[in-house]
């Protein structure tokens, strides 16, 4: 729940009803984005909305735009470190944050009933596929190997992301992702090795 002082109960800004949305979108689906939730979650009378909104079609927009600019501004910002283990280990960081994967797979569900969601979220995909093709290539793979092994790398990110958001991982059971990428990125790199030799 999102907590707010008395004092700021008076001036919420449309950004709060936004951060708010995009918890409640996390815990709940989009289904769960209603506004006299919202209005409880922020301890403000539902006809509040309206000084901000004018109606949940238009909220869902700023939502989905905020997220977005989010995920643009990690991936224009911390992702882009000149050190190729910096970036690397941002981007495992980023993936692997609880409430980055919660947020992730509730877009993911959201994007199946709205077309404009799921071409965002395309567009996202894309962009963390290049950032994973351009660390490829810096530590040693081919542009067209690192390309097709970012896809490979990508597809195991969010299948590991919608595990995690299904259920915690019990000791022991789960390697963690970063684990596991290695894993990939040494069976990818002995493979290129063999070819190269042939």
């Amino acid at each position: 729940m999102v907590s707010l002082a008395p004092a700021q109960l008076s001036s919420l800004e449309p950004a709060d009803w936004i951060r708010a949305a995009l918890e409640r979108l996390a815990k709940h689906g989009i289904e769960g984005v209603r506004v006299e939730l919202l209005a409880r979650d922020l301890g403000v009378s539902k006809g509040s909305f309206y000084w901000h909104f004018r109606n949940r079609t238009e909220m869902r927009e700023k939502m989905l735009a905020a997220w977005e600019n989010s995920e643009l501004s990690w991936l224009d910002g911390r992702a882009n470190s000149p050190s190729m283990a910096s970036r690397w280990a941002n981007l495992i960081a980023r993936v692997s944050d609880p409430e980055h994967i919660h947020l992730e797979v509730a877009m993911q569900g959201w994007a199946r009933s709205e077309e404009k969601v799921a071409r965002a979220l395309a567009s996202i995909e894309r962009k963390r596929a290049q950032l994973i093709a351009e660390v490829l290539n810096d530590i040693g793979f081919s542009w067209p190997a690192a390309q097709a092994w970012s896809e490979v790398v990508l597809l195991l990110v969010l299948g590991w992301m919608d595990r995690a958001a299904r259920r915690a991982p019990v000791d022991g059971e789960n390697r963690g992702l970063g684990e596991l990428l290695s894993d990939v990125i040494l069976a990818a790199s002995a493979r290129s090795s063999l070819r190269h030799e042939k």
